[in-house]
C-alpha cells in the first residue's frame, strides 16, 4: 500500500494494477499529458501547469521529458475519488533491482489548482540509465564457473572474463568489453551478499575519475575492508592506466571505500591461493601503495594479516604468506618494478615453490 503522511490525516491508496484496471484502460482514455522540458518541483508551480486542463480532466499528467518512461505504464490508471484531492508522484528506479531512486519524473495531478498533500505511488513510470555492466575476472579457479552462474542467476546481464594472463591484462580486457561508461568487477573466489544490489549511483562528476570498493568478510582473520571486495571502476581506468601500477584500484584513480560488505572474498580454497592472497596484500600494506591510506588503519591491518587465524581452513599459509609480503614489501617500497610483479602470477607460483622450502610450521 502507499502511503501520504500531513498535518490533516493519512491516506492510503492503491500500488497495484488489478483486473479491474486494465478493464478500464478499453474502457476510459489517458488523463491529458502534459510534457515539461525541467522538472518541475515547486506545487504550485506543478498545480498552475494541470489548471490549464480544468475543462477537459479532473486530473493531469505532468512528465518529464527527459527521461525512460516504462512501456508497460498504465497511462489509463485513474484512483479513487478521494484520490483526486491529492498529487500523485511514481519513481524512477533502477532497471536492474527495481529499487526506487527518485521520485516526480511523472506525477498526476489535480487540475481545479489545489492539493491536499501527495501520494508516493509505487507504480513504476521510469528507469534509472546509469545501470553499469557486471563482470566475473577468474584465472583457472576450480570454482569460477559454480560462483559465475550463481552470480548469473540474480543478475542475468553479468559477464565472465576467464583465464587471461596477467591481472592487468584481464582488467583491460574487461575495458574492451565493457559498453557502460563504470564496469563493476567480481574476483572469482567473491561469495557475494544476498542484499547486495549492483545499483550503486555515483554522482556524474566521479564517473571517469573514481573508483568505488565495498568491503569484503576475511574468513581467515575476520577483517572486513576493501580486500576481495566488489570493486566499481571507470572504464578509461581499465583501459588506459590499471595494468602499469601495482595496485591499479587505489592507485590509477580517486579511491572511495565504501563500508558496505559485498561479498565473503574466500580465497583459502588451497594452499598456494591463500599464500598467494595473503603475499600480494601484505606487500601492498607493508609497502604503502596506496597514497590515501590512513596509516594507523593500514598497520593495524597489516598487522592482523600477519597474526590472526580464526581456525579457518589453511590459516598457517595466509599468515605465512602475510609475514613474507610484508618483508617484501618493506624491502621494495620505492621499487615500482620489483612491486609490479605481484600481478604476475607465474612469477608469485615461483616465490610460493621457494617458500614451500621451507617448513611450514603452525603459527
Amino acid at each position: 500500500m502507499i502511503n501520504i503522511k500531513n498535518n490533516q490525516r493519512e491516506f492510503t491508496g492503491q500500488n497495484v494494477v488489478t483486473p479491474w484496471d486494465r478493464l478500464k484502460k478499453f474502457m476510459f482514455g489517458s488523463y491529458p499529458i502534459i510534457k515539461t522540458p525541467i522538472r518541475l518541483k515547486d506545487e504550485d508551480d506543478i498545480l498552475d501547469l494541470a489548471k490549464k486542463y480544468k475543462d477537459e480532466a479532473d486530473m493531469a499528467w505532468v512528465v518529464f521529458d527527459e527521461i525512460e518512461v516504462n512501456p508497460k505504464f498504465p497511462w489509463h490508471y485513474r484512483p479513487s475519488d478521494l484520490g483526486k484531492k491529492v498529487i500523485h508522484t511514481f519513481p524512477r528506479v533502477v532497471k536492474r533491482t527495481n529499487r526506487p531512486v527518485s521520485w516526480g519524473d511523472v506525477r498526476l495531478v489535480p487540475t481545479n489548482g489545489v492539493s491536499h498533500g501527495e501520494v508516493e505511488n509505487k507504480l513504476v513510470a521510469s528507469f534509472h540509465v546509469a545501470e553499469f555492466d557486471i563482470f566475473m575476472i577468474s584465472y583457472h579457479e576450480a570454482e569460477a564457473d559454480e560462483n559465475f552462474q550463481k552470480l548469473k542467476n540474480r543478475f542475468k546481464d553479468a559477464q565472465h572474463v576467464k583465464n587471461v594472463e596477467g591481472i592487468g591484462n584481464a582488467h583491460k580486457r574487461v575495458g574492451e568489453l565493457a559498453k557502460t561508461e563504470m564496469v563493476y568487477i567480481v574476483d572469482a573466489d567473491a561469495d557475494i551478499m544476498g542484499d547486495f544490489s549492483f545499483d550503486y549511483i555515483p554522482p556524474m562528476s566521479k564517473r571517469k575519475n573514481t573508483t568505488y570498493v565495498w568491503s569484503a568478510r576475511n574468513p581467515v582473520n575476520g577483517l572486513e575492508y576493501g580486500y576481495g571486495g566488489v570493486k566499481l571502476f571507470p572504464k578509461v581506468q581499465l583501459l588506459e592506466l590499471g595494468h602499469e601500477l601495482p595496485d591499479y584500484t587505489t592507485g590509477a584513480s580517486f579511491y572511495q571505500p565504501i563500508a558496505d560488505v559485498s561479498n565473503i572474498t574466500r580465497f583459502n580454497k588451497d594452499p598456494y591461493r591463500t599464500w598467494r592472497s595473503a603475499f600480494r596484500e601484505c606487500v601492498k600494506l607493508a609497502s604503502s601503495v596506496n597514497p590515501n591510506q590512513k596509516q594507523k588503519e593500514t598497520d593495524e591491518r597489516l598487522e592482523t594479516w600477519c597474526t590472526t587465524d580464526v581456525g579457518a581452513r589453511f590459516g598457517r599459509y595466509c599468515l605465512k604468506g602475510a609475514l613474507e609480503g610484508k618483508e617484501y614489501g618493506i624491502a621494495n617500497k620505492d621499487d615500482n618494478e620489483a612491486l609490479t610483479k605481484i600481478n604476475d602470477f607465474e612469477w608469485l607460483r615461483e616465490q610460493f615453490v621457494a617458500s614451500m622450502k621451507k617448513r611450514v610450521t603452525d603459527q
